[in-house]
């Protein structure tokens, strides 16, 4: 008895699925490498907190006794 889904005759009947699954597969990794390497799964990251405190200190937010301290931990000493 033969299903609608499947062929008639001998064979694999189920041959839709590898299709689907491929182009499934091609998507994906298409999609985590647009996500990786296309700026969506990166945004912060690459702010140095060096520049940071100067922009800070530059924009007046901090006084020259904060910035000295937090320049000191930034480069481990104390």
């Amino acid at each position: 008895m033969a299903y609608f889904w499947t062929y008639p005759g001998p064979g694999f009947g189920f041959w839709w699925i590898f299709p689907l699954s491929f182009g499934g597969l091609w998507l994906l990794t298409f999609g985590l490498l647009i996500w990786r390497f296309g700026g969506w799964g990166h945004r912060g990251w690459s702010a140095d907190a060096g520049a940071v405190l100067r922009e800070r200190f530059a924009r007046g937010e901090i006084d020259a006794d904060e910035y000295d301290e937090r320049r000191r931990v930034l480069e481990g000493r104390s």
